[in-house]
């Protein structure tokens, strides 16, 4: 399979999402971004007016199926689609809001645009029988729960639920639709530092996380950590007993 030439992201007027895409530009592809800052969108395209297609788009609120229809018209078949788009924050007096806004746009805007990329690329195999890449980014924080921002770690895990419900989809309906989970520790953006606190580790530069997440699309991997060292951290996650968690964290 080749490297991805058209590609769509779902939150990518900064952070993860706006790096990844400065990548694939820098690599001659297309790239279709999405996001709510239109002044931050138009500065993206000026880097690469012509193969930069910009769409204004709160994922609460827009569906996204009208959007990938109008993409397809505009920048032709897609092949790629990377959901970036996420929110969270410290909320230790319950706010509903946080915990609402939280999970409207990692729960329901995530579903709603990982359910027609998904549609769209089998559609896509029965038109052109090419296969396609669909991935979104969880978080090391979906291996466990948080009293400190209880939507957001909450919503990571069922992202990558979800995103291991599709994979085995893929496989029994005999599709090529590769469903890469991408696990990032500390990336070096605002949003961490929203969830994180203080006292961050192992921060990752939003250019070198961008670049392993492109290496991971390319080889089609089911999941990829980001760093690599935060696979064994999520291991720890997995096996530590409630009583030793709650005391250190």
């Amino acid at each position: 399979m080749e490297r991805s030439k058209n590609i769509l992201i779902i939150g990518a007027t900064s952070g993860i999402g706006r790096e990844v895409a400065l990548q694939y530009l820098s690599l001659g592809a297309k790239v279709a971004v999405t996001g709510r800052r239109q002044e931050l969108l138009a500065s993206l395209k000026q880097t690469a007016p012509e193969r930069v297609f910009t769409f204004v788009n709160d994922v609460t609120q827009t569906k996204a199926s009208e959007l990938i229809k109008e993409i397809h018209n505009q920048m032709g078949d897609i092949d790629t689609i990377l959901v970036c788009s996420g929110m969270g924050d410290i909320n230790l007096k319950l706010e509903n809001d946080i915990e609402l806004n939280t999970a409207r746009t990692n729960v329901l805007g995530f579903t709603d645009w990982i359910i027609e990329g998904y549609k769209y690329f089998e559609e896509r195999f029965e038109r052109t029988g090419k296969g396609a890449r669909l991935s979104a980014v969880s978080s090391i924080a979906s291996f466990s729960g948080s009293d400190a921002a209880p939507a957001y770690f909450a919503s990571k895990a069922y992202i990558s639920n979800y995103l291991e419900g599709l994979r085995k989809k893929s496989v029994k309906i005999k599709k090529p639709v590769y469903v890469t989970t991408i696990i990032p520790g500390f990336v070096d953006t605002a949003l961490a530092k929203g969830v994180g606190g203080k006292g961050l580790f192992w921060v990752a530069s939003a250019e070198k996380a961008a670049k392993q997440i492109l290496n991971a699309l390319d080889k089609r991997k089911k999941i990829v950590y980001v760093t690599k060292r935060w696979r064994f951290i999520a291991f720890i996650l997995k096996v530590i007993p409630d009583f030793v968690y709650n005391r250190f964290y």
